[in-house]
């Protein structure tokens, strides 16, 4: 029953990785359609009350790199305090490693400009795909499945899911809002994001729980 579950998500994740092959490519060769989706979607979070947009300059921080280490390690400190070594290192691994580099060379070879007709922060670099929704949907998504191992399907859990898919559709809007990145680019982060959350979480399943040493 478990390994039917996997091939059915298997064949779902297969159809999310060529989504986002496909939205990659309308990126890189600028399309009508996702421009003007781009400039529809930008101008109406551009137009946001004053007080959202302070918000969204205070939350879009949260995802900045610093910030970043520092939150992931201080959870991964804590989940290595509860002997579970293994899940710490599927942690820190899934969003160092995974989220980071992933992203950084998707970025390298698409080579997409930032957005400039409008600023509430000052960033360098590549625009697609956004770094901070890929790592917040990594990191984020990483917490939910071990969550989801801790403690199963319950009221908990699936209240969890849902704030955790919360934070991470504000960080997207947060990007779009501060202007340093296109709808597009946050799209795109979320759908890489989830494959390689979700390649992690396959290959790792008999091996993400314990100590690192088992005893003897």
């Amino acid at each position: 029953m478990k390994q039917r579950a996997w091939r059915h998500s298997d064949w779902v994740m297969a159809v999310i990785f060529l989504i986002w092959l496909g939205w990659t490519a309308a990126v890189w060769q600028r399309v009508t359609w996702l421009v003007q989706f781009d400039t529809h979607v930008a101008n109406f979070w551009h137009a946001s009350p004053q007080w959202f947009q302070r918000i969204m300059v205070g939350y879009t921080q949260l995802g900045n790199p610093h910030a970043i280490t520092l939150i992931t390690l201080l959870i991964g400190a804590t989940i290595w305090l509860r002997h579970d070594q293994r899940a710490t290192l599927f942690f820190w691994g899934n969003t160092w490693i995974l989220a980071g580099y992933g992203n950084y060379l998707v970025k390298q070879v698409i080579q997409r400009p930032r957005p400039t007709a409008w600023r509430l922060l000052e960033i360098g670099g590549y625009s697609y795909p956004s770094g901070h929704s890929t790592t917040t949907t990594v990191l984020i998504g990483s917490l939910l499945v071990l969550a989801f191992d801790y403690w199963h399907r319950q009221p908990k859990t699936n209240l969890l899911a849902v704030l955790g898919c919360a934070a991470i559709l504000l960080m997207m809007i947060s990007r779009v809002v501060v202007g340093v990145h296109y709808p597009s680019d946050t799209i795109g982060g979320l759908l890489l994001g989830s494959v390689l959350l979700y390649i992690s979480t396959r290959l790792s399943g008999p091996y993400r729980h314990g100590p690192l040493k088992q005893p003897s």
